[in-house]
């Protein structure tokens, strides 16, 4: 249910690809920054003191650029978007998109999914109410529910849609085979997926698709929880606890560390160019990338925010970013070639054997 703009490109490999300008999805009249504001780390902490910095960094991200934000039920138990709501009391909302989701929940026995047609009604009145508006921009089913049919799910996110209380449709963490069985009954405007340097998954097979259904793709995670800062690799700065039980542990272990290690001197290099961090330039290959709508950023604070927002407002020159996607290509012929993956393949095909 979804209209084609023709053939597409390959996706994206860090070569000759540009971003083809601010982007509108659905029934949102207002383009998409590059740059999302991600609110998943304001639900940690205390509430007072984050509510107070969360605050802060909402208006001075709104002031300096950025229109969309992204929230989930999930993210404090509701506190992301309270405060969220808090904020827009005294913005105009049409000026700024409000990115939510549904379908997923923590309980004691870890991640819950439920996206029955009920729970999806009674999900969507709450998050209004925290949001403290009648409407919802995009949103976003946060991860498929395999108890419940995806017909079942698409149907009722067309009737929000139809209704006038979402104005676009998207799903995230979803595959391709997933995203086409929901196009089948409702249209679907944004994919909410991780996408950065390490991990260039949708290149070859969802990012032309979405590309050629005008699906607008929004990446989370451009920095890699860091570890695309450079910060663990070029200033050796200890890993702490909460990043450590959110990264992929191989990354920072050998022969992998030698090899991020490499990579990312020689991407600092390019930085240094535009006289810019190697965060700032990662930030800015992620939504300059053809088919990237927007990528959410998280700020923990004025300062983080700051430096993050000088992302935008520059470009990477199309020579670097042929370069870049040599250096990016090199690393994955390293790592395929690597022993510990040889290693691997080898176990398992003698696995497939027995």
């Amino acid at each position: 249910m979804s209209e084609s703009t023709g053939g597409a490109d390959r996706f994206t490999c860090g070569r000759m690809v540009r971003a083809t300008g601010a982007q509108t999805i659905g029934n949102i009249k207002v383009p998409l920054s590059p740059i999302c504001l991600g609110t998943w780390i304001f639900g940690e902490g205390n509430a007072v003191e984050r509510r107070k910095k969360t605050l802060e960094v909402m208006n001075f991200a709104i002031s300096n650029g950025i229109n969309m934000i992204d929230t989930a039920p999930l993210y404090g138990q509701g506190f992301s978007e309270e405060v969220l709501g808090e904020f827009l009391k005294n913005k105009k909302r049409e000026d700024i998109i409000v990115a939510t989701k549904l379908g997923l929940s923590k309980e004691d026995s870890g991640w819950v999914s439920n996206l029955k047609k009920e729970r999806m009604y009674q999900e969507l009145d709450e998050s209004r109410k925290r949001l403290s508006t009648d409407y919802i921009d995009l949103y976003q089913v946060h991860y498929p529910d395999p108890s419940v049919p995806i017909a079942s799910i698409a149907e009722t996110m067309y009737g929000f849609y139809q209704k006038g209380m979402i104005k676009a449709i998207g799903v995230s963490n979803f595959n391709l085979s997933q995203i086409k069985k929901f196009m089948k009954y409702s249209p679907l405007h944004a994919l909410q997926n991780q996408f950065h340097m390490f991990n260039r998954g949708m290149e070859d097979r969802i990012g032309p698709f979405c590309f050629k259904n005008s699906i607008a793709v929004i990446s989370y995670a451009p920095l890699n929880v860091g570890l695309l800062t450079g910060k663990f690799f070029l200033k050796d700065i200890p890993l702490s606890l909460e990043t450590a039980q959110r990264i992929n542990a191989v990354e920072l272990t050998e022969p992998r560390f030698s090899i991020n290690k490499t990579c990312l001197f020689r991407l600092n290099n390019i930085s240094k160019k535009y006289e810019k961090s190697l965060a700032q330039l990662v930030i800015n290959w992620t939504f300059s990338q053809k088919g990237i709508a927007s990528c959410i950023v998280g700020m923990r604070d004025i300062d983080q925010a700051e430096e993050n927002l000088k992302s935008m407002g520059w470009s990477i020159s199309e020579e670097d970013m042929e370069e870049i996607g040599r250096i990016l290509e090199e690393r994955e012929r390293k790592i395929k070639l690597s022993p510990v993956r040889r290693m691997v393949k080898k176990i398992t095909s003698l696995m497939k054997g027995i």
